[in-house]
This record gives C-alpha cells, sequence and structure tokens, in this order.
C-alpha cells in the first residue's frame, strides 16, 4: 500500500465502524437489506466498500466502472431495477462518511474522498443505465425496421 493517500489507510481504519455501522441500520437503508442476514448483509456492504477502496487507491473509473455493472447485475438479480443501485451506493456512501465525521472529525480530507467517490460512483451508476437504455433503444429501433 506504499504510495497511497494517507486517506486510504485511514479508509480502511473506519472499516470495521462502517461495517458495524452499517449493519446496525441496513433495514432503513433499504428494505431488500431487511430480507438479507447479517452475514449476507455484510458480505454485499464489504463488497461496496472494497470497490470504493479500489476507486480510492487507484482513482481508476474504468475499473470502478466494472464494479458499479457488477454491482447492477447483483441487484437485477434479486429483481430490483438499476436505478435502485445508484440509491443503496449513495446510502452506503453516506453512513461511510457519516462515520468518518463521528471517528475521524478533524480528517477533512478523508471526508472529501470518500464524498468524491460516491458522487463518481453515483455518475458512473447513471452512465450505465444511460448506455443500457441506449442498447434498448438501438434495438427497439432496429426490431421496428425489421416489421
Amino acid at each position: 500500500m506504499s504510495g497511497a493517500p494517507a486517506y486510504v489507510a485511514a479508509f480502511e481504519g473506519l472499516r470495521p465502524a462502517v461495517l458495524a455501522r452499517l449493519l446496525e441500520v441496513r433495514a432503513s437503508l433499504d428494505h431488500a437489506f431487511a430480507r438479507l442476514s447479517p452475514d449476507d448483509a455484510h458480505e454485499l456492504f464489504e463488497g461496496v466498500l472494497v470497490g470504493l477502496r479500489t476507486l480510492l487507491v487507484t482513482g481508476d473509473h474504468g475499473l470502478h466502472r466494472g464494479f458499479v455493472q457488477s454491482f447492477i447485475a447483483l441487484r437485477s438479480a434479486d429483481g430490483l431495477a438499476p436505478d435502485h443501485a445508484l440509491r443503496v451506493l449513495v446510502a452506503i456512501g453516506d453512513v461511510t462518511v457519516q462515520v468518518a465525521r463521528r471517528d475521524r472529525p478533524d480528517d477533512l480530507t478523508l471526508v472529501l474522498a470518500v464524498t468524491s467517490a460516491i458522487r463518481v460512483t453515483a455518475r458512473l451508476v447513471n452512465e450505465v443505465i444511460a448506455d443500457d437504455l441506449a442498447k434498448r433503444s438501438a434495438q427497439r429501433r432496429q426490431t421496428e425496421a425489421w416489421r
């Protein structure tokens, strides 16, 4: 992890507290999370935090877009619309920022880094949704042209 910004280590240090808080409030984040076992919810939240950490370390939007696409696909497999992923990811980011402000009130860099990562995540979710809609529209036009 050498060369990584200090806020990455701070994010890692907060991870247990963030996971605990996410598990505490999971039903209020999303009704679907209330149906998950604590272990399944922990796994889902841990996956999101790994995705955020990877973005914080690498700054690679293309790599993070892959994470976002996978997350949308997983949530879709549970019968949830893609915009659901946006709400959930932003809510997880909000909890992360709340924990950072609570546990590291003097670390503005960490709060800004996480906020920026969530902003990028939200933008990428919207891009993925827009790309999917564009593909579906093109398929529809092609189907209509065949008629």
